[in-house]
């Protein structure tokens, strides 16, 4: 029985890989701004003396900045309607009789 030593590529099917795959760059355009505010945070006043704590303290920082930024961001975009009244958003109140060929799949006969 030969033991086979040949290399195996890691697969897609890891958490990582898939969570990169799949926001990409949009999660890296979302969570900037707070990625430097706890940077610049964790440089100018975390000396811990330790890797250790001055990372967990940095993640924590970023983790802080970054739920503040999301609830001001989700501050901003609410209205004073009630949830129920907000599921339809204006373009998509039209009918499908009203509704171009494009937005509903169809193809324009004429």
């Amino acid at each position: 029985m030969a033991l086979s030593l040949t290399f195996q590529p890691s697969t897609p099917h890891i958490p990582m890989y898939l969570l990169t795959k799949s926001r990409g760059l949009r999660l890296a355009a979302h969570e900037s701004l707070a990625a430097i505010f706890a940077l610049s945070i964790a440089e100018t006043f975390y000396r811990f003396h330790s890797f250790t704590l001055e990372c967990l303290a940095f993640l924590a920082t970023w983790y802080g900045f970054s739920w503040a930024l999301n609830a001001a961001r989700k501050f901003g975009h609410q209205t004073d309607a009630p949830r129920q009244v907000q599921l339809l958003r204006d373009h998509e109140q039209v009918g499908r009789a009203e509704a171009r060929p494009s937005e509903i799949g169809g193809v324009r006969h004429g």
